[in-house]
């Protein structure tokens, strides 16, 4: 039962008693999130069919510009992207955690399509097959600006440590349009900073830059690997947040099957919009610190009774 495992008697002990000596007389002051299933979800995609006429339609106005037509191999690009991209993150995921680099693996995946392009074009390829989240229904969980506020008014620092495929500037530009930008001091992007979760190099990045102890921080995320494992090999408290309720699911048997024609209008899967990417498992044999199945409960927790 780990730490944090709530019973009808409290928040139990789950390592041995020097670990609960620590977590009780070390206050945590600063606590990093992850964003995907932790504070937003995606409870409701669009039908595969919208998401595959949009992203042919994106492609299909870039590769005009270009002057050239979408046809033969290049009417499955938008497809070999989502294939080609989740087979590299998922290798890199599995074994070092370091970032590949997407636009050169687009680059790569567009050449086999017959498409000899720039890195620069690769570059563009990449942001239009990107839809972005507000299309395919990004949705905070309802308590996690009230989470993020209550922890905010009792002095503790937030950060943003997140496994993404695609950041940059128009991934600044969502948590700006979500209003996420003002709860954090930093964001580490895997892709960014070319190194994924759990790999320490990217927590590292956030506790720099934000100037803070380890052992005075919480990560909060919904893998038990990526954040629970990596946070705690740096001495970070970490904090597994589940979910009652599944978003859409991921679907391994589904990648790269194209889909039923009767099923065309379905909401489509996570594998069928790329959201398969980065939401690999493992975790095997790690306790988190405490487990809570909402935001919110972190409030509950003693960590913070010092604050």
């Amino acid at each position: 039962m780990g730490a944090g495992t709530r019973t009808a008697g409290g928040w139990g002990l789950s390592r041995d008693r020097a670990s609960l000596a620590i977590l009780g007389t070390v206050a945590i002051k600063s606590v990093l999130f992850d964003l995907g299933d932790t504070l937003w979800h995606f409870p409701e995609l669009p039908p595969a069919m919208q998401i595959r006429t949009e992203t042919m339609r994106r492609i299909g106005g870039l590769l005009a510009s270009w002057g050239v037509p979408l046809e033969g191999e290049l009417r499955f690009l938008g497809r070999e992207i989502r294939l080609g991209v989740e087979a590299a993150d998922r290798a890199a995921y599995e074994s070092h955690c370091e970032s590949p680099d997407f636009v050169e693996v687009v680059r790569g995946i567009a050449a086999k399509c017959g498409l000899d392009i720039t890195y620069d074009q690769a570059g563009d390829l990449w942001d239009r097959w990107n839809l972005g989240g507000l299309m395919l229904g990004r949705t905070m969980f309802e308590d996690s600006f009230r989470t993020l506020d209550w922890l905010r008014e009792r002095g503790i620092r937030l950060g943003c440590v997140t496994n993404r495929v695609f950041g940059g500037p128009r991934f600044e530009e969502e948590l700006r349009e979500l209003g996420l930008d003002r709860y954090f001091e930093a964001v580490a992007v895997s892709c960014d900073m070319g190194y994924m979760k759990p790999h320490q190099r990217i927590f590292e990045h956030a506790l720099d830059a934000m100037g803070i102890d380890p052992r005075e921080t919480a990560m909060v995320g919904d893998s038990l690997k990526a954040d629970v494992q990596g946070a705690q090999a740096l001495g970070m408290t970490g904090i597994w947040r589940r979910v009652r309720r599944p978003d859409p699911p991921h679907e391994p048997e589904q990648v790269g099957e194209t889909t039923p024609e009767e099923d065309i209008n379905r909401p489509a899967t996570r594998a069928q919009t790329g959201r398969a990417l980065g939401e690999f498992g493992g975790g095997e044999g790690v306790t988190p610190d405490f487990t809570i199945w909402s935001v919110w409960e972190l409030t509950e927790l003693p960590i913070f009774a010092q604050t």
